[in-house]
C-alpha cells in the first residue's frame, strides 16, 4: 500500500493501515501514539486552545498531553513516547502526523516530524508538552480550516505606506505613525483600555515617545517585550524591569540576559537613544531617536517572537543576504550596535540581520525572516538549503 496523501482526510483505520496494522504497534497515551518498528502515528486532536495539542508556527507542532501519562523514564518528560524524543529518535524510526479538529472524526495528514527536543514539564496550564518540527510546513489555509486560525488583517500596504515616508524628511509623527502601523498590522487594533493611566505612569515625566507609548498600548507588554525586555513605568513583580535614572539618562530596554542596555533622555519631544553592553560602562550614543528604536523594538520581536512564518540561519555570506535584500528593502533607520542589527521590510515579510563578520574571506550574517503567512516568502524556497536552521515558509 502507498503512503498516505499531504493534506488529505482519511478515517482512523485508514491513517493506521499505511503502516501496519493496529495489534503490532505499541499504543501508547490512549491511543494517540502508536509506535510501529518503522514508523510513529501521532493521532492528535488539535485546537486553539493552549491545553489542546495546537500549532504553534507553521513549523511547530506542539503535542499536548490531555492527561498525566506515565509512558518514559525522563522524570521531566515521562508524558510523552521516548520513541520519538531526542537525536536517537531519528535513527529508529520516521513520525507522521495526523490531526483532526474535535468535531470532526476523519484525522488530516499533515507530513513528518522531526522528533521532539524541547518539553515543557507538566503544569497548570496542561500535562506537559513536547514541541516537534514539522515538515512541510503548514500551509495557513488547512491552519484556518482545523482550528481557525486568525491571522488578521493581512493588508501590508499601510506598514509600506508607513516606512516609505521615512526615507524623506521625516518628522516625529511620521515615525509614530509607522509604529502604530506597525502595531496594527502585528498585533491588531489598539483599544483604549490597552493604555496606561495617569495613576499607572507613576507620575513620571517621560520624553515624548515614550510617554505615547505608554498610553497608547503599555498594557500590551507582549508587542514590546518577548525576546528582549521593554521596561514598565512601574513593575511590582520585576523591580529590575522597571524605568530608572542612571547617571542622568532614563533606562528603559534590555536584552534578555542582561547583555546590552538601551536608555535615552528623561525628557524631551524625541531624543537620542544611548546603550552599552557592560553595566558598568559609560553609555554610547545609537544613531537614531527614541521613536525610531521604538518602531525597531516592535519590528523585532515581531520577526522572533510573534511570526508564524519564516526562516533563520546562523550564517549567510553578505551576497546571499543582497539577494534577499532586492526583494524586502531596509527601512529608513540606523542599524542598532547591538549585533549590528539591521531591519528590512516590504510587501508582508520583514527581516533582521545581525553582522558576523568575515568567515574564509566573505563577510557575513545571521538572518532572521519573518511574516504572518508563508506567502510574502515564497521568493525564499529556491534560497534555503540545509544551512537554515529554522524554515517555515
Amino acid at each position: 500500500m502507498s503512503g498516505p496523501e499531504l493534506y488529505k482526510w482519511y478515517p482512523l483505520e485508514q491513517a493506521v493501515a499505511f503502516f501496519g496494522t493496529r495489534s503490532e504497534a505499541k499504543d501508547l497515551c490512549n491511543g494517540q501514539w502508536l509506535i510501529f518498528p518503522k514508523t510513529a502515528i501521532c493521532l492528535s486532536t488539535v485546537g486553539a486552545a493552549r491545553k489542546m495539542s495546537h500549532f504553534e508556527t507553521g513549523s511547530y507542532f506542539n503535542w499536548v498531553a490531555d492527561q498525566p501519562y506515565h509512558v518514559g523514564s525522563n522524570r521531566y518528560a515521562q508524558f510523552v513516547p521516548p520513541e520519538v524524543v531526542g537525536p536517537e529518535a531519528k535513527k529508529q524510526r520516521s513520525i507522521r502526523l495526523f490531526v483532526r479538529p474535535a468535531e470532526r472524526r476523519d484525522y488530516l495528514y499533515l507530513g513528518e516530524l522531526e522528533p521532539s527536543y524541547v518539553q515543557t514539564a507538566p503544569g497548570r496550564d496542561n500535562h506537559g508538552e513536547a514541541r516537534f518540527e514539522l515538515r512541510p510546513a503548514l500551509p495557513s489555509e488547512i491552519w484556518r480550516e482545523l482550528d481557525g486560525g486568525d491571522f488578521g488583517n493581512l493588508d501590508f500596504t499601510g506598514v509600506d505606506r508607513a516606512f516609505d515616508r521615512l526615507h524623506g524628511p521625516a518628522t516625529i509623527d511620521d515615525r509614530l505613525n509607522a509604529l502604530r502601523a506597525l502595531v496594527e498590522y502585528w498585533h491588531g487594533p489598539i483599544k483604549p483600555e490597552d493604555g496606561l493611566s495617569d495613576a499607572e505612569l507613576n507620575g513620571l515625566a517621560l520624553p515624548r515617545p515614550l510617554e505615547w507609548w505608554y498610553r497608547h498600548a503599555g498594557k500590551r507588554s507582549e508587542i514590546m517585550s518577548g525576546q528582549n525586555i521593554m521596561f514598565l513605568p512601574r513593575d511590582d513583580r520585576h523591580k529590575y524591569w522597571q524605568l530608572s535614572l542612571d547617571g542622568g539618562f532614563l533606562h528603559f530596554h534590555s536584552e534578555n540576559q542582561g547583555c546590552h542596555f538601551w536608555a535615552t533622555l528623561p525628557e524631551g519631544d524625541d531624543p537620542p537613544v544611548f546603550s552599552r553592553s557592560d553595566s558598568t560602562a559609560p553609555w554610547e550614543q545609537e544613531d537614531m531617536s527614541l521613536s525610531e528604536h521604538l518602531v525597531l523594538t516592535c519590528l523585532f520581536e515581531a520577526v522572533i517572537c510573534h511570526a508564524k512564518y519564516g526562516a533563520s540561519t546562523a550564517w549567510l555570506d553578505q551576497d546571499e543576504v543582497d539577494e534577499i535584500v532586492k526583494i524586502i528593502p531596509p527601512i529608513a533607520i540606523a542599524p542598532w550596535r547591538w549585533m549590528g542589527a539591521r531591519f528590512f521590510a516590504g510587501r508582508g515579510a520583514f527581516m533582521v540581520t545581525a553582522s558576523n563578520g568575515v568567515s574564509g574571506g566573505r563577510p557575513g550574517c545571521s538572518v532572521w525572516l519573518g511574516a504572518k503567512t508563508e506567502h510574502p516568502l515564497q521568493f525564499l524556497k529556491p534560497l534555503v538549503d540545509d544551512r537554515w536552521e529554522y524554515v517555515a515558509v
